[in-house]
């Protein structure tokens, strides 16, 4: 039987993958000193300069969950988050323009200046929980099973707290900084909904990013 007590008395199952979307990967053509592989869904770093992926999709409309697997991070400022399709990798790791987390101390830039830290992500098998409500134009990061933006009350299931964007249409982007120790061979796997996420997904959230 599908629904047997065994599997009905389990109290935190994982969510499935994907909720029956075909997940999106990161984009061949957007790369800049990273080489993909794993079906283009891992980012390597492949010399020491700024480089980076972005998704192959943009969206500005509805509820999205995906997570990030840290595997390498040297350079203090490797981010992981998103970004407007034009911003580039730069304005990234220097926190110029995109919103999401520097790695090497945790803080976490927001269109242009540092609104918060959520620690120390850089250390290999970190997961990087992210949510975004392109409606309400909210983005929500958290480290592993922490709380959102380090936050009691932020909850993106009722759109409390995250960090307002500018910009409704954005897309998910890794970027590889030069400050630091970089490393070639540093890398990141993205999880945009084809495999079982680490993590719940927050209630009325897509399971993943969709092409």
């Amino acid at each position: 039987m599908f629904c047997s007590p065994q599997i009905l008395a389990r109290p935190a199952p994982k969510p499935t993958a994907g909720g029956g979307l075909t997940p999106t990967t990161f984009d061949g053509a957007s790369v800049s000193n990273v080489t993909l592989s794993n079906g283009n869904l891992t980012a390597t770093r492949n010399n020491t300069s700024v480089g980076g992926a972005q998704s192959i999709a943009a969206k500005g409309t509805g509820k999205f969950y995906w997570e990030v697997v840290v595997g390498a991070s040297h350079a203090n400022t490797d981010f992981i988050g998103i970004a407007s399709p034009t911003a580039g990798y730069f304005v990234c790791v220097n926190g110029n323009d995109g919103t999401g987390i520097w790695l090497g101390d945790g803080r976490t830039p927001s269109n242009g200046s540092p609104t918060g830290v959520l620690g120390a992500a850089n250390a290999p098998g970190t997961v990087i929980r992210n949510a975004y409500d392109a409606g309400n134009k909210k983005f929500w990061q958290a480290v592993n099973g922490g709380l959102w933006e380090g936050s009691g009350t932020a909850d993106p299931t009722t759109n409390t707290g995250g960090r307002t964007q500018t910009n409704a249409t954005m897309q998910p982007l890794v970027a590889f900084a030069t400050n630091g120790s970089p490393q070639v061979g540093d890398n990141y796997t993205a999880n945009f909904g084809a495999a079982a996420f680490t993590f719940s997904v927050p209630s009325g959230f897509t399971a993943g990013w969709p092409p």
